[in-house]
């Protein structure tokens, strides 16, 4: 084959390259695709729908590149130390890659879910506030998976506010 050929097949094949690459990057942050991927990580992981989407709306209102001043980074609001006790194998800067970002939220509300017997309202307190804070707060409390503890947080104004927006009180008749 003459250079000239060969040259013209590889810039044809790298602009054929380019233009996918483009389309997956645009298919991965669109904003449709990460509402989809959010919904699709919490049916995967067997958290509620509605619970984890509002949580990444309420967190990054589905930006991918959101940072928080306290650096946490992402759709779920994740930082680095979090994203490395959850999966040891963690590399910098994987946050802003949504689908991971997802599932290391989805992950650590798994272990939250397992650490406060399964009870929501205390799983949003310690994802906002800390699982250390929660915990102490609940010491030497039997937790109901169904109680609704969010009046223990009444004090810490943005953890209550947090749990009340994922989780609005349900309205009795």
């Amino acid at each position: 084959m003459p250079p000239s050929k060969q040259k013209g097949r590889i810039t044809k094949i790298l602009r054929t390259f380019l233009i996918l690459f483009l389309a997956l990057l645009v298919l991965i942050y669109n904003p449709v695709s990460v509402r989809l991927m959010t919904v699709s990580t919490a049916v995967i992981y067997k958290l509620d729908p509605r619970i984890f989407y509002a949580l990444v709306n309420t967190e990054s209102r589905f930006r991918s590149f959101a940072v928080s001043p306290a650096q946490a980074i992402g759709l779920g609001q994740v930082k680095e130390s979090t994203a490395r006790y959850v999966h040891v194998k963690h590399r910098r800067g994987m946050l802003f890659f949504p689908p991971y970002n997802l599932i290391i939220s989805a992950r650590y509300i798994n272990y939250l879910r397992g650490k406060f017997n399964n009870n929501w309202t205390l799983v949003l307190a310690a994802y906002n506030w800390g699982e250390n804070n929660v915990a102490k707060r609940m010491r030497g409390i039997d937790i109901d998976p169904e109680a609704d503890y969010r009046d223990r947080f009444s004090d810490i104004r943005e953890t209550h506010a947090y749990i009340n927006k994922i989780m609005p009180r349900t309205k009795k008749a």
